[in-house]
């Protein structure tokens, strides 16, 4: 029986560890699979060479990271992905169960942070309970975009020379729109919009 046992541990020593034999490709496509960016992240803990993988994957999808570590983990993505979708979580609660409101600072720096990475479609949803008040942000330039998706208290403008060449899907909820004719008229594929907010036209100078 002694004899037996050892023989069975030889054999799983000698074992070839068939996961990390694979090419970096099949274990991005493996990561993939955990449909969440963090999950795909905390994975690298199996092994050495899964560290970093994650930041190759074509769908990037966040739930769960707190705000203030988002723009980071936005940062490290490989640009040009097929998709960038964020779930800002509510802020973990303080003092006599209050909220930590999200700064509208660390938001619009989320939003520069998602459009350099050349998403095809885009996705951002923030917890509205959680935000004090209405989100002044100007709409950056998402220039391989043929969707995206905004849900939260946004003041939204579009600054002069951005442009949305490619742009076929927009949905817009709890969002106030500064100059909605400006914004459509950047957008000459635009086929569906979605708008669920206040418009305000600005009324020109006399």
């Amino acid at each position: 029986m002694d004899g037996i046992e050892r023989s069975d541990l030889g054999s799983r020593r000698g074992r070839v560890d068939r996961i990390n034999a694979l090419s970096d490709d099949l274990l991005v496509l493996l990561l993939a699979s955990l449909g969440c960016a963090a999950a795909a992240a905390r994975a690298s803990v199996l092994s050495r060479r899964w560290r970093g993988l994650w930041t190759h994957l074509r769908q990037i999808v966040f739930r769960g990271v707190a705000l203030p570590f988002l723009e980071a983990a936005v940062g490290r993505v490989s640009p040009a992905v097929s998709l960038l979708e964020i779930h800002v979580p509510v802020p973990v609660p303080v003092l006599a169960g209050r909220l930590a409101w999200l700064e509208p600072a660390g938001i619009r720096s989320l939003l520069r942070a998602a459009a350099r990475t050349k998403p095809e479609e885009f996705v951002l949803v923030l917890p509205r309970r959680s935000i004090q008040c209405v989100i002044d942000a100007d709409l950056p330039c998402f220039h391989r975009a043929t969707s995206i998706v905004l849900d939260s208290f946004f003041l939204l403008r579009v600054p002069d020379g951005v442009e949305f060449p490619v742009l076929e899907t927009l949905s817009l909820t709890g969002c106030i729109v500064v100059d909605l004719d400006a914004l459509l008229s950047r957008c000459p594929r635009l086929r569906v919009f979605r708008l669920k907010c206040r418009v305000f036209t600005p009324t020109a100078n006399t």
